[in-house]
């Protein structure tokens, strides 16, 4: 009789500083429903990965799910995978912090399930050549892939029935490759497909093995699956079919099947990850042909013979193509070197716990964007650099530097940092602009923002449904959680960062800013200032033009404890007089549009308190605040003499696996200044920005 084995293996895994109602969710409906139907079922072998920031909030809120995990372990039928703890793109993080990863994960899984882990599952699949050599001294020895690296390598769909080696430094890994047929058909389709497809593949030998690997939280979370996998009993039928057809069809799992059976062969895989990917991190236009080429493809029936030689771009893309995600990357770089270099100088051994919190701000969940909400999740972003500030609070009880000039986000342009007990910036020589804004005592970047981008699924939104009851795959739903959404659908110019100088005519509009369709007539946006370093500051010059006349625009900013003080210049260096707007915009990413305990006011009246996603024009304004009453701080812009005010939401719309959605990014602030210059004269403002934490009253 032909036969065949088949490896199940499920991945489970939450952000780092994901809601807990969200984690709660995903326990009912995923987690704890899958083993405990599994539990059922004592001779259906099974592989399992939880990620590490999944097991700690386990450990801390639900036990239970991590006591059956033990029980199905020690029974013998399911084998754990390994990872890096905090679910890193390893790709991403120095060869240090890899091996740190693995092996504090490879420690969990002895300690807690008294289980030596031998293969690891692979974040998100990226997949880099250079890997091997971390994975294979950190003690593990195979990964789990996607067939679509096998394919790019040359193999035909037929030959990935086994393992392979690949090599690197002389140093071997096995890699098993994921059937993407299985990935699409469970659990969207009857279970009997699975079956038949499982027998397509048996041979008489039974030495051939088919992967299943997926995310644990298709079977349960993804729109419509929990009534699929549980009411309708899919993932019961499934296993009952498994244990029917036992005499040919056999359960095993990736530990077992590589310590009984051969490689195939030694391949070389190149820098992928599995196809989607390759789609979601190409530029917007690019990705948008890709999406339609494939569909060409798919219509002629020519999709499986060309898939092979379709390729989109690597998951580093998505360092170029969102600014936010580099400088998030590029920090976590930077501190896990401040690290390294004060082991080496001065200290020796880090505490664990400190370099844990730098772990954490490595998982890779906030740094990408496909149908997940991803980077477009403000709280996912906020749980980086929320972990990732802590981690230098630490190191600057060791070694304390007030200011510091560097490249921090490798563009060839310096940034300069300046930093107390309770404020941190970054401030760009392009542009002079602040990229980060950070109160230190709550550990909290309130300029955590995002830039409305153009995304190529947006062609899609007029197709989107808010129909809930739809059920297949993410990859193929188009659904959205409100209506309307194409009404806020605006792409912005430039990266919302703060200080940044705007010069507008004089019958410029609020809806306009809001909509991103102000015409800019100042050429500063993206010019190179010359930096000079003043006592607890620093002084950006440039010359430029407004509306083509030339200007000479002087900046100044100095930091106290609690604020910092602004000094602007704008010299008319044409023959022609020139009048307008000046701003200077702030956005304050504060993680909540209408949460009462955020919220606006103006010259310190309480009875102004409105909530941040609120849009508006003031005139005679003072002072304007943002507050979190939540994280215990608020900041407060201060004018001498009274400014007209800009005010107005950013908000995105991103893909997330319950459909399209409009998510809060920030709120926009823009002071305006009137200025009418006559040849060779020059206007001066200046202003402040304070902040309070913690609040003195939270009721005022």
């Amino acid at each position: 009789m032909k036969s065949i084995q088949f490896i199940f293996g499920i991945h489970n895994h939450q952000p780092v500083g994901n809601f807990d109602a969200v984690m709660h969710d995903a326990c009912d409906r995923a987690y704890q429903p899958f083993l405990e139907t599994l539990e059922q079922f004592p001779s259906i072998q099974m592989s399992f990965h939880f990620s590490g920031s999944l097991i700690e909030w386990l450990e801390g809120n639900r036990p239970e799910v991590l006591e059956l995990l033990d029980k199905l372990v020690k029974r013998g039928n399911v084998e754990l995978l390994s990872a890096g703890f905090y679910e890193p793109i390893l790709t991403m993080i120095p060869n240090r912090d890899k091996l740190g990863q693995l092996r504090k994960m490879n420690r969990y899984l002895k300690k807690r399930f008294n289980y030596d882990a031998k293969g690891s599952w692979l974040t998100e699949r990226v997949w880099e050549p250079h890997l091997v050599s971390p994975i294979y001294d950190s003690g593990l020895e195979y990964i789990v892939l996607d067939d679509y690296h096998f394919l790019s390598s040359g193999l035909h769909a037929d030959e990935l029935t086994g393992y392979f080696n690949t090599e690197d430094e002389g140093k071997t890994l096995g890699v098993f490759p994921i059937s993407q047929q299985l990935r699409y058909a469970m659990p969207f389709e009857e279970p009997q497909k699975t079956i038949d497809i499982l027998r397509e593949k048996a041979t008489e030998d039974g030495q051939n093995v088919v992967v299943m690997a997926d995310d644990g939280e298709k079977f349960g979370i993804w729109p419509g699956t929990y009534k699929t996998v549980y009411e309708e009993k899919w993932l019961q039928r499934f296993f009952t079919l498994l244990t029917e057809n036992q005499d040919w069809l056999h359960t095993t799992t990736f530990k077992s099947y590589y310590t009984t059976h051969q490689p195939l062969g030694l391949i070389y895989l190149p820098t992928a990850s599995y196809f989607e990917m390759s789609q979601w991190t190409l530029p917007t236009g690019l990705g948008r042909d890709l999406d339609k080429f494939v569909h060409q493809l798919q219509e002629s029936g020519e999709e499986t013979f060309a898939r092979p030689f379709v390729k989109g771009g690597i998951w580093r893309n998505f360092l170029s193509k969102y600014t936010e995600s580099n400088w998030m990357q590029k920090r976590v770089q930077d501190v896990s070197d401040r690290i390294a270099n004060l082991e080496k100088t001065l200290v020796g051994p880090i505490p664990s716990e400190v370099k844990d919190d730098l772990y954490r701000a490595q998982c890779n969940c906030g740094f990408w964007h496909g149908v997940f909400g991803g980077l477009y999740l403000p709280h996912l972003r906020h749980a980086i650099f929320e972990h990732l500030l802590k981690t230098e609070q630490a190191l600057d009880k060791v070694s304390h530097e007030p200011m510091r000039i560097v490249d921090v986000d490798k563009d060839g342009l310096l940034e300069y940092q300046l930093r107390n007990d309770i404020l941190q910036v970054f401030i760009r020589e392009n542009g002079a602009a602040i990229q980060e804004l950070d109160v230190l005592p709550v550990h909290f970047n309130a300029l955590n923002t995002l830039t409305r981008y153009s995304e190529s699924y947006h062609d899609k939104l007029a197709q989107a449904t808010t129909d809930k009851n739809s059920n297949g795959s993410i990859h193929d739903l188009v659904l959205a959680k409100e209506d309307n959404l194409q009404d806020i659908l605006f792409v912005d110019k430039y990266p919302r960062m703060s200080w940044i100088d705007h010069f507008y005519g004089e019958d410029e509009s609020l809806e306009n800013y809001y909509r991103a369709e102000a015409m800019e007539g100042g050429s500063f946006l993206n010019t190179r200032f010359h930096v000079d370093r003043i006592k607890d500051g620093i002084t950006l010059t440039a010359t430029g033009f407004i509306w083509e006349l030339p200007v000479t625009l002087k900046k100044t900013v100095v930091m106290t404890r609690q604020s910092l003080q602004f000094d602007i210049s704008i010299k008319n260096t044409a023959e022609h007089a020139i009048r307008g707007y000046y701003g200077n915009e702030f956005n304050f990413g504060l993680l909540g549009g209408d949460s009462p305990d955020r919220y606006y006011k103006l010259n310190g009246d309480a009875t102004t308190r409105c909530a941040l996603n609120t849009k508006a024009e003031n005139d005679e304004v003072n002072q304007v605040s943002v507050a979190s009453e939540w994280d215990d701080f608020a900041f407060h812009l201060k004018f001498p003499e009274a400014v007209r005010l800009w005010r107005a939401p950013v908000e995105t719309v991103s893909m997330s696996e319950a459909g399209f959605e409009r998510v809060y990014q920030a709120s926009s602030v823009l002071p305006l200044w009137h200025f009418d210059l006559a040849p060779g004269k020059s206007m001066k403002i200046a202003f402040e920005l304070t902040v309070e934490t913690p609040l003195v009253s939270k009721q005022k």
